[in-house]
């Protein structure tokens, strides 16, 4: 897959069905969560995504529902970074 469409790919969809490409996660995180430079005003998208489990995520113990905290786009940040890895040393090794 050529890298343009592996980067603009869909990989996340909130609760409202917007979706987020590897791209837009990548420089959310880099511009809101530190990195490049942090905005002083976060995206509403992004916000409701990452502070307010807008993924839509259920959680439950013991047959009661808990509350559910985490943000999704730092494991897909891990994940991301793991696909990169796995290509480049696909390329490296001459496969």
């Amino acid at each position: 897959m050529p890298f343009a469409d592996w980067w603009n790919e869909a990989v996340l969809k909130d609760a409202d069905g917007t979706l987020y490409s590897r791209c837009e996660l990548v420089l959310a995180v880099a511009n809101t969560d530190g990195g490049a430079h942090v905005d002083p005003e976060m995206d509403a998208a992004y916000q409701k995504l990452t502070r307010e489990n807008h993924i839509g995520y259920a959680v439950a113990r013991g047959g009661k529902p808990m509350q559910w905290h985490e943000n999704p786009v730092l494991p897909s940040m891990r994940q991301i970074g793991h696909e990169l890895l796995e290509t480049l040393k696909t390329v490296a090794e001459g496969q």
